[in-house]
């Protein structure tokens, strides 16, 4: 009897472990999208109305959440008797290494319209999508640092280290320095130790490498020793380098970093200016955080970081003439499985921007679902579901709150949902494994409880 337990569970738990496998994080944060707003204050442009379609039946695979097209078409209406040059922004949140110009669509009256970039900061928190914050941030201005100035002269130690044999060498350097008299950039290295103002760096060496140390201010000297062990305690000479020394301005080396960087698409069409800024003031903020010392790879990390992203463009209106302004771009949604079972997908849509123009009427708007979430489950907004699972609604001004949504698998979310939103919350990753073994356990209580009822009746005869 024991054993014919023991073989049931064996099996089930074969079948059951891997459900695992198929786990996904629990909550993926997304962004707003936002409305275009206007730059100048007083503008008279009037937006008669916005046509805005969400659509998700393109669904791309690859993210942990949601992903669709955004497109706002805005009729735009100049009541005054002259020409006017409007000038107009659009924010986003975007990432360096991923941009690509391609997934936005700007036109007016159906002709595309140029737009300049302009990188602003790292999003941290939702106080950011403030549009007056946004738009002060809209500059060309060189960043002007608090641990150096752009043409501030530094000393450039360039090394070329080559093992001699096929033995890797761990290339390391001790130096010291004061932190409030010597700020330190270095590339290359992937070793870090600190101690006081003692310091060494190392770099792993396999073949023939180039390594970087920027000095500004005063300068340091420099204590070389190669190892073969990771510990650096094995002392070796299968190497040579050469060092090269030359001055440079710390704008300069920031520009050079930048050519030399591989950034793929987004380096070709982002604004050199704006990459200076964003490595000029990621360099500014690391001396500061890490006292002294900033990597190639601080600085490396922006790339991959969301952040702020505008495009600035304008509009030609003619006297008493209508535009048709359009802007279409990707969304990615909040993707929450932490009070349900199973996700729930939400996006947001700031509004408030088109209070700025002089008049805004005529908001309608379009939802296309995906078949993954074809339910509207949550809205600040009341919709009308269409055929074919088409959510719509008009509006005939700005509602008060900004518009947020939530696409749920189901119509509704049921008390089960919940309860599987509990387990997900409490036990995480584990909640697949956890319920498995409670199933485990209750199909193996019911067949020994039958074969104990099974026993007694053979026994009763």
């Amino acid at each position: 009897m024991r054993k014919l337990g023991w073989m049931i569970l064996l099996a089930i738990l074969v079948t059951v472990i891997p459900i695992s496998a198929n786990s996904g994080p629990v909550y993926w944060e997304g962004y707003p999208s936002s409305n275009v707003l206007v730059i100048e204050e007083n503008s008279p442009i009037r937006v008669e109305e916005e046509n805005l379609i969400f659509d998700f039946s393109q669904n791309e695979e690859g993210y942990h959440t949601l992903s669709g097209r955004v497109t706002a078409t805005y009729k735009m209406l100049n009541p005054t008797t002259e020409k006017y040059l409007a000038q107009m922004a659009f924010p986003f949140i975007g990432k360096v290494n991923s941009f690509l110009p391609e997934e936005i669509v700007l036109t007016a009256d159906g002709n595309p319209l140029p737009y300049e970039i302009y990188l602003g900061e790292v999003v941290r928190d939702r106080e950011q999508f403030d549009f007056a914050n946004i738009v002060q941030t809209i500059s060309s201005e060189s960043y002007q640092g608090v641990n150096f100035t752009n043409k501030q002269k530094a000393k450039l130690y360039t090394i070329t280290v080559k093992p001699t044999t096929e033995q890797r060498i761990n290339f390391a350097i001790d130096f010291e320095f004061n932190h409030e008299e010597t700020k330190i950039l270095t590339a290359g290295f992937n070793r870090y130790e600190r101690n006081g103002e003692e310091t060494r760096i190392a770099a792993w060496c396999y073949e023939e490498e180039q390594l970087e140390i920027l000095v500004l201010g005063e300068d340091i000297e420099l204590r070389i020793n190669s190892y073969t062990d990771g510990e650096l305690k094995e002392k070796t000479d299968l190497v040579t380098y050469e060092i090269f020394t030359e001055e440079i301005e710390v704008e300069q080396y920031l520009l050079n970093f930048i050519e030399k960087r591989d950034s793929g698409e987004s380096k070709k069409v982002l604004p050199q200016g704006q990459l200076f800024n964003m490595y000029a003031n990621s360099l500014d903020r690391y001396l500061t955080q890490n006292i002294g010392l900033c990597t190639a790879e601080d600085l490396t990390s922006e790339e991959y970081i969301d952040r702020i992203f505008t495009l600035v463009y304008q509009v030609d209106f003619p006297a008493n003439g209508e535009k048709e302004v359009s802007i279409g771009y990707k969304t990615l949604g909040t993707m929450d499985k932490r009070e349900t079972g199973k996700p729930q997908y939400s996006f947001d849509y700031l509004l408030n921007p088109a209070g700025n123009w002089a008049q805004f009427n005529n908001l309608n708007i379009e939802i296309i679902p995906p078949v993954e979430a074809p339910f509207l489950i949550k809205s600040t907004v009341e919709f009308t579901l269409e055929k074919d699972r088409i959510y719509t609604a008009q509006l005939a001004n700005l509602p008060e709150e900004d518009l947020s949504f939530t696409l749920y698998e189901d119509e509704e979310i049921t008390p089960l949902d919940k309860a599987s939103g509990a387990f997900q919350r409490n036990f995480g990753y584990f909640t697949p494994l956890i319920i498995g073994a409670l199933i485990i356990l209750l199909f193996v209580g019911l067949v020994i409880i039958a074969i104990k009822y099974y026993q007694r009746r053979r026994g009763g005869f």
